[in-house]
C-alpha cells in the first residue's frame, strides 16, 4: 500500500488544481467525456435491445409453449433453439393439418395456427407493399406477440386490424377502410395493433383467411415439452422450439454450432479505429494537460526544490488525468444513460423497429468505459509529466525557459514508421486487405506524430525573414513543442481523417455515375409481362392505362421469339442468336486448344465487355418501336427501321457486323450449349450504337417467321419526353396492379450522383476539432508568451501587437496541421482506390477505373479553419500588454 499512500497526496493536490482552474478542466473533461458519453449511450441502447431468452420466447410464441412447423416427410434431426435442423428426405410437400398434429401432441394440448407474408395494399396515390399477419388478436394466449392498442379484435369476413406505424401513414382510425391489392377487396379497419418485434407496416387478417405464406402452428400443452418430446416429434419431419428446451438445453450437437464471434477483420479493424480515436483524445487533451502544467511549473520547481524527486512531480501531473478522467467517465456515463433512457421510444421507433426489451445500462460496459477514460487521461498527461520532470529548478524559479530540440532518436523512429507505414499501405493496396491499408496508415500517422516537433522546429527557421508577430510566433510555437506538436498533430488526424473518407465516399460516387448502364434512354420506362403467356394481362388495357395515366408518353409493345406449337419446357430451345465473326471471338470462349488459354485476357479487346454468354436480349420488331428503345439521332433511326422493314436485324455492337450483314443462329431444336457450333445465315444489318440501347439485338418479325419460328407479343416500351415524377410512377403501378399484380414498371431515371451527408458531417467535425485543438494551444503559448509581451511594452510596442501574435500563433498550429492532414488524407484516399481497383480485376475489365475525386466540400470546411481560427484568436485576445517582474 505504500505506492498507494504516495499517490493521495498527488490526488488532492490534482482535485485542488482542478477546482482552481474551472476552465481548464471543464475543457479536458469535456473532450475525455464525449468518448465516453458516446459509449455508454451504444452501450446502454445494445443492453435494452438486446433480449433475453425468455423476452424473446414471449414475442415468438406469446404465452404458449412452443412452435412447431412441419419441414420434411421424414425423419430430422434440429438444435436445441429449433433455428436450425437438417434431414436426408425429402421437404414436406403438405403441411398437414392441425388434427394431425394435435394426434401427436399430448392429450389436452391445444393449436394456433400463425402465418406471415407480404401483401399490397391501395393508397391515395398508388400501391405500397406491407407485412401481412393471419392470427386471432383476441387470443389471450398471444400477449407478447402482439398488442391490440385501440378497437376489437377483428372478427368476421372483411375485417381487419393494421399497427400504428401504417395508421399514421394511411391515416387509418377504427372504422376505416383499406383496399388490397390481392385478394382484391376492401377491408374494414377495426382495430390498431402493435408487434413488440416488428413496427413496420403491418396488416392483420382474421384467422380464418386464406393464407398464402408458410403457416406455422403455436401449441399449448399440459405440461412443458422437453427434449425428449422434441426429438419424437423430429422423427415425424417436425421442427420444434420449445419455451422449456430453450430455456433449459441440452447439449447442442456439433453440427448446430456456428460460430457466432466476431471475425477477426471485424475485430482488428474496431481495434484499429478505437487506438484512432484515443489517439485523438489523446492529442487533444495533451496540450491542457500542458498547459496546467506549465502554469504550474513553478509549484512543481518549489516541490523540486525542498526534496522532491522526479517521480514526486510525475505523479503530481499524471494525477490530473485521473481525476479528470474519473469525473469525465463519471459524467460521460450518466449523460450517456440518460440520453439512450430519453430517446428509447425514438429508438425504438426509427432505428431498431422493434421495441427493448426493458432498462438496462450493461455496468461491465459501463466500467470498462471507467477505466478507459481514465487511462485515456493518463496517456493525455504522460507527456507533460516526463516534460515536467525533467525541468530546471533554477530556471524555472528564475522565469526563464530552456531551450527545446528535438531527440535525434525520434526523428529517426517518426521517419522510419512513416516510411513503413507507406510501404504496408502500397502492400495492402496491391492485395486488396482492406485491414494492411488501414495499418500502414496509423503506423505512418504515428510517424508523421512524432516527425511534428521536428518539422516546427524546422518551420520555425523561417521566422527570420517575416514581420515581428509571425517571427515570435514561430519561435514560441518552436520553443513550446510540449503543447503545440500535440495540437497540430490533433488537427492533421482530424483532418486527414476526413479527407480520407470523403474523398473515397466520393470517387466511389463518381465511379458508380461513371460505370451507370442505363436500361432505357432517358426518362422512357418499360412495363414487364409475366413469363407465363396464360397469365398475360389484356396488352390493349396496359396500353390505355399508360396513355391515362402519363398522356404524353408513346408506348409499344414488343414482341420476342418463341416456338411455333406448344413446347414442353427444356424440350425445345427457340430463338434468333447474332454470332460474333470468329475474327472477333475471346480465344478463352471456344473449344480449348492446346496452347489457348482457358481464362479470358484482361489485355485483349476481343474479351472485354462481354460475358461469354449468348443468352442477349432478343427483341422482335418492325421498326416502329425503335425510338422507345434507343435515343439515337433521327437519321441513324431511319436507316435501322429501312433495315427491319428488309428483313433485317439491328445490334448495339458493330463488332458483330461484317460487310454490312450479320451472321444469325436461328433455332428450333433441342437446347444447346454453344452457338458457334450452329449453320447461320447472313441477315443486313444496322447499328445503333449506344449505352442506352435497351435490346442487345431487334430482330425482324418477317425474319423470324420465314425460319418457322413464332413472334409473341412481349414487354411494352413508352418514350417520354421527362422523367416520370413519383407521384406519376405511383398512379402508373396503382393502375397496373388493378389489372395484374405480375405487372412491373421500371423507370430510366439517369445517373444519380448523389452526395453523402457523411463528407459534410465530417468536414465540420475536423473543423470543430480543429478549431479546439488550435484554441488550447495558442491560448498555452500565448499564456507562455507574457515574458516577451511585457518586454516588448517596455520597449514601446503597440498594442495591437498582442493581437497580432495570437493571431500569428493560432495560423502557425492550425494551418501546419490543416496542410499535414490534407496530405495524408488524399494518401488515404489514393490507397483505398487503388485497393477497389486491384480488387475488381478482369471481371470489372469493362469498367470505368475508380479514380480519386476530391472532395472540395471537404477541403473548403478544413482548409477554412485557419482562417477562422487566427478570426477568432485575433479577436478573443485583449490588445493590453502585460507588464509582469522578472528575476
Amino acid at each position: 500500500m505504500r505506492w498507494l499512500r504516495g499517490w493521495l497526496p498527488a490526488l488532492r493536490i490534482a482535485r485542488r488544481d482542478a477546482r482552481r482552474n474551472r476552465g481548464r478542466s471543464l475543457l479536458v473533461i469535456a473532450m475525455l467525456g464525449l468518448p465516453a458519453l458516446g459509449l455508454s449511450f451504444a452501450a446502454t441502447v445494445y443492453d435494452m435491445n438486446e433480449l433475453t431468452p425468455a423476452e424473446q420466447l414471449d414475442r415468438e410464441l406469446g404465452r404458449y409453449d412452443a412452435r412447431v412447423q412441419w419441414v420434411a416427410d421424414g425423419p430430422l434431426a434440429q438444435a436445441p433453439d429449433g433455428n436450425s435442423y437438417s434431414y436426408d428426405g425429402e421437404p414436406s410437400k403438405d403441411t398437414g393439418t392441425a388434427e394431425e398434429l394435435l394426434r401427436m401432441l399430448p392429450a389436452g394440448s391445444r393449436l394456433t395456427q400463425v402465418t406471415e407474408d407480404f401483401v399490397e395494399v391501395y393508397t391515395a396515390s398508388g400501391v405500397i407493399g406491407v407485412t401481412s399477419r393471419i392470427l386471432d388478436v383476441a387470443d389471450p394466449q398471444l400477449a407478447g406477440m402482439v398488442t391490440l392498442l385501440e378497437g376489437t379484435a377483428p372478427r368476421g369476413d372483411g375485417e381487419i386490424a393494421v399497427n400504428a406505424r401504417l395508421a399514421r401513414r394511411m391515416d387509418l382510425r377504427p372504422g376505416s377502410t383499406l383496399r388490397l391489392v390481392q385478394p382484391d377487396r376492401t377491408y374494414q379497419v377495426t382495430a390498431l395493433v402493435e408487434f413488440p418485434d416488428d413496427l413496420n407496416d403491418t396488416v392483420v387478417l382474421p384467422s380464418d383467411e386464406t393464407a398464402a405464406g408458410y403457416p406455422v402452428f403455436l401449441a399449448d400443452t399440459p405440461a412443458p415439452l422437453l427434449w425428449a418430446d422434441v426429438q419424437q416429434l423430429n422423427t415425424h419431419g417436425l421442427v420444434v422450439r420449445s419455451r422449456a428446451v430453450v430455456l433449459d438445453p441440452p447439449p447442442t450437437d456439433p453440427r448446430f454450432v456456428y460460430g457466432t464471434g466476431p471475425q477477426v477483420e471485424e475485430l482488428s479493424l474496431g481495434v484499429v479505429l478505437i487506438g484512432l480515436i484515443i489517439l485523438e483524445i489523446v492529442l487533444l487533451a495533451g496540450p491542457a494537460f500542458a498547459v496546467g502544467a506549465r502554469r504550474r511549473s513553478r509549484d512543481l520547481a518549489l516541490v523540486a526544490a525542498t526534496g522532491g524527486t522526479p517521480a514526486h512531480l510525475r505523479r503530481i501531473v499524471l494525477a490530473d488525468g485521473i481525476v479528470l478522467g474519473l469525473a469525465a467517465a463519471v459524467g460521460g456515463i450518466v449523460l450517456g444513460v440518460a440520453a439512450a433512457t430519453a430517446l428509447r421510444p425514438l429508438i425504438e421507433e426509427y432505428l431498431v423497429d422493434a421495441r427493448s426489451g426493458g432498462w438496462r445500462f450493461l455496468p461491465l460496459a459501463q466500467l470498462g468505459i471507467v477505466v478507459l477514460a481514465v487511462g485515456t487521461g493518463l496517456l493525455a498527461a504522460m507527456v507533460p509529466a516526463f516534460t515536467a520532470a525533467r525541468q530546471s529548478v533554477t530556471t524555472v524559479l528564475a522565469g526563464r525557459r530552456g531551450v527545446v530540440r528535438s531527440r535525434k532518436r525520434w526523428i529517426t523512429l517518426g521517419l522510419a514508421m512513416a516510411a513503413a507505414g507507406a510501404v504496408i499501405a502500397i502492400v495492402g493496396a496491391l492485395g486488396s486487405q482492406v485491414n494492411v491499408i488501414l495499418g500502414g496508415l496509423v503506423i505512418g500517422e504515428l510517424g508523421l506524430v512524432l516527425l511534428t516537433p521536428s518539422l516546427v522546429g524546422l518551420i520555425s527557421r523561417t521566422g527570420r525573414w517575416l514581420p515581428l508577430a509571425p517571427r515570435i510566433a514561430l519561435r514560441d510555437t518552436a520553443r513550446n513543442r510540449g503543447a503545440a506538436a500535440p495540437a497540430i498533430s490533433a488537427v492533421m488526424a482530424a483532418v486527414a481523417g476526413a479527407v480520407a473518407i470523403g474523398a473515397f465516399i466520393g470517387s466511389e460516387a463518381q465511379n458508380a455515375y461513371d460505370n451507370y448502364d442505363p436500361q432505357l434512354p432517358l426518362g422512357h420506362f418499360a412495363v414487364g409481362f409475366p413469363s407465363e403467356d396464360g397469365r398475360r394481362p389484356d396488352t390493349a388495357k396496359v396500353l390505355a392505362a399508360i396513355r391515362e395515366t402519363v398522356p404524353g408518353a408513346d408506348p409499344h409493345v414488343f414482341s420476342h421469339v418463341a416456338c411455333a406449337g406448344p413446347a414442353e419446357p427444356g424440350e425445345r430451345d427457340c430463338g434468333a442468336y447474332p454470332v460474333l465473326p470468329p475474327a472477333e471471338r475471346c480465344p478463352a470462349w471456344v473449344d480449348p486448344q492446346p496452347g489457348v488459354p482457358t481464362e479470358p485476357d484482361e489485355n485483349d479487346p476481343r474479351c472485354r465487355g462481354f460475358s461469354g454468354s449468348w443468352a442477349f436480349y432478343v427483341a422482335v420488331d418492325d421498326g416502329s418501336g425503335l425510338s422507345a428503345l434507343s435515343s439515337a439521332p433521327p437519321a441513324e433511326l431511319a436507316k435501322a427501321r429501312a433495315v427491319l422493314e428488309a428483313g433485317g436485324i439491328v445490334v448495339d455492337d458493330p463488332r458483330y457486323v461484317v460487310d454490312g450483314k450479320v451472321a444469325v443462329a436461328l433455332v428450333d431444336g433441342p437446347p444447346v450449349d454453344d452457338p458457334y457450333d450452329l449453320p447461320t445465315v447472313p441477315v443486313p444489318a444496322a447499328v445503333l450504337a449506344g449505352d442506352d440501347m435497351a435490346a442487345s439485338f431487334v430482330v425482324s418479325p418477317g425474319l423470324v417467321r420465314a425460319h418457322g419460328l413464332a413472334v409473341r407479343p412481349g414487354d411494352v416500351a413508352a418514350s417520354l419526353d421527362h422523367v416520370l415524377t413519383g407521384s406519376e410512377a405511383e398512379q402508373l403501378t396503382g393502375r397496373l396492379r388493378e389489372l395484374s399484380t405480375q405487372l412491373s414498371l421500371t423507370v430510366e431515371r439517369g445517373p444519380q450522383f448523389r452526395e453523402e451527408p457523411i463528407i459534410w458531417i465530417l468536414g465540420v467535425i475536423a473543423a470543430l476539432v480543429a478549431l479546439g485543438a488550435a484554441g488550447v494551444a495558442t491560448g498555452l503559448t500565448a499564456a507562455d508568451s507574457r515574458p516577451d509581451l511585457a518586454t516588448l511594452g517596455a520597449v514601446g510596442a503597440s498594442p495591437r501587437v498582442r493581437r497580432l501574435l495570437s493571431l500569428s500563433q493560432s495560423g502557425v498550429i492550425s494551418g501546419l496541421g490543416a496542410l499535414l492532414g490534407v496530405l495524408a488524407g488524399l494518401g488515404t484516399a489514393a490507397a483505398l482506390v487503388a485497393a477497389v481497383n486491384s480488387s475488381r480485376g478482369l471481371a470489372h475489365q469493362d469498367q470505368v477505373p475508380m479514380t480519386l475525386t476530391l472532395p472540395w466540400d471537404t477541403l473548403a470546411i478544413v482548409l477554412s479553419v485557419p482562417l477562422v481560427a487566427m478570426l477568432g484568436a485575433g479577436l478573443l485576445t485583449r490588445s493590453r500588454l502585460p507588464i509582469e517582474r522578472r528575476l
